[in-house]
């Protein structure tokens, strides 16, 4: 059987027990598109992909943008289809249920960036971005972390100095996920005004990459060969004040608050799916494969083994599907998702380890598909938040 074959049938069984849940009609529709456009514009090219060693192409962008994969949030006064965040949140899931999906990675998933334009940005800056995005000319990445600073946000040294009308931006910001090769990057720094207001005040800028003194390139990955993760340099690049999105000095209480909430419970979705994507590759691989004259699977350590994994990844889609619909109420608070994000991508590794492990040694040849997925199971619990820093988090809210 084929793993896209074993997908679809973890497909169906994951949508049965989803129906009538939080997902409409038209969220159902979406997905489906989704698969049929992985299972075109993906599965058969990320080979390709991991050989160049260039990461995704521009191309991938405007064919996923033409299939509507792309700025689903954007109003429909700016041309988009005005869609709700389940719609991000699909997209990304949908993508962990390939092999393709883990040998990418995050890629597509900087277009939840677009909700963030859309909750924070002024009309002109919306009239300016919405057009590309919506046709794939505007790859968008979000430029956050620093060499020295991670999931601590509140200690970067990025600086925005102002000069009149303008700000000089400086400072250095990695692993963005499509960072070599956006066009619109949103960059967080201080300005001489957050730094005097203390810690915690920062403030975020729309940035072309085109402007002068912005230098990106692509960072080689343990995982994810065909992903796109770049670092971006900002040498005293001339940014003109209008393209502060949001309130200076307010990106970490209003605009990043938000982020947070979403891409924890992004990467939480995708976690699960990507789970039962290497499960249901490995039950098939077990079944097959036959060790001192019988089935790996009929010996008890296996099915044992196998019995925990499901387990957890139906504990698992319980948890998300609860996340889920605090979501649609409008309930869904910071401590719960990142509560979702800890279990869920904890989860993700440890039944990617186990399923590896019982591939034997074909498991540790890239050639396996359970070999890309387990590498790219590793950096869930570091991505978006390091699993640390996701209990801190939780500790902070029982004071």
């Amino acid at each position: 059987m084929k793993s896209s074959e074993i997908r679809m049938q973890s497909d169906a069984q994951a949508d049965g027990a989803r129906l009538g849940s939080v997902f409409t009609a038209e969220h159902e529709i979406f997905r489906e598109t989704c698969r049929r456009f992985y299972e075109k514009e993906l599965e058969p090219h990320y080979l390709r992909w991991e050989k160049e060693g260039k990461g995704t192409d521009k191309e991938f962008w405007r064919k996923a943008a033409h299939a509507g994969l792309v700025g689903m949030a954007i109003p429909e006064e700016y041309g988009g289809p005005g869609g709700d965040f389940l719609y991000n949140l699909i997209q990304n899931e949908e993508m962990g249920r390939f092999v393709g999906g883990a040998s990418v990675g995050a890629a597509i998933a900087t277009d939840v960036m677009t909700t963030v334009l859309v909750a924070h940005g002024t009309h002109e800056q919306k009239q300016r971005w919405c057009p590309g995005i919506l046709c794939g000319d505007v790859v968008q990445a979000l430029g956050l972390t620093e060499p020295g600073s991670g999931s601590d946000v509140s200690g970067l040294q990025s600086r925005a100095r102002k000069q009149g009308g303008d700000y000089l931006l400086g400072g250095n910001k990695c692993y963005m996920s499509s960072g070599d090769k956006a066009d619109l990057l949103y960059v967080v720094a201080k300005t001489d005004r957050d730094i005097e207001q203390g810690r915690g005040a920062m403030t975020m800028f729309l940035v072309d990459s085109k402007l002068p003194g912005v230098v990106a390139k692509r960072m080689d990955t343990l995982g994810m060969r065909a992903s796109s993760v770049g670092e971006c340099f900002f040498d005293d690049v001339r940014v003109p004040a209008d393209c502060i999105l949001g309130t200076e000095g307010e990106a970490l209480k209003t605009v990043l608050k938000g982020t947070f909430i979403a891409d924890r419970t992004i990467i939480a979705a995708r976690a699960l799916a990507v789970a039962e994507l290497a499960f249901g590759l490995t039950l098939e691989y077990v079944k097959n494969r036959k060790v001192f004259g019988q089935r790996v699977f009929d010996f008890q350590n296996t099915q044992f083994k196998l019995a925990e994994m499901k387990t957890e990844i139906a504990v698992g889609k319980g948890f998300l599907d609860s996340v889920l619909r605090k979501i649609v109420a409008g309930e869904l608070d910071p401590t719960t998702a990142t509560i979702a994000k800890l279990w869920l991508t904890e989860m993700e590794y440890r039944v990617a380890d186990t399923c590896l492990q019982l591939h034997g040694g074909y498991g540790y040849m890239t050639e396996s598909a359970i070999s890309r997925i387990y590498s790219y199971a590793r950096v869930e619990p570091i991505y978006g938040g390091t699993s640390e820093i996701q209990k801190v988090n939780i500790a902070k809210s029982l004071r």
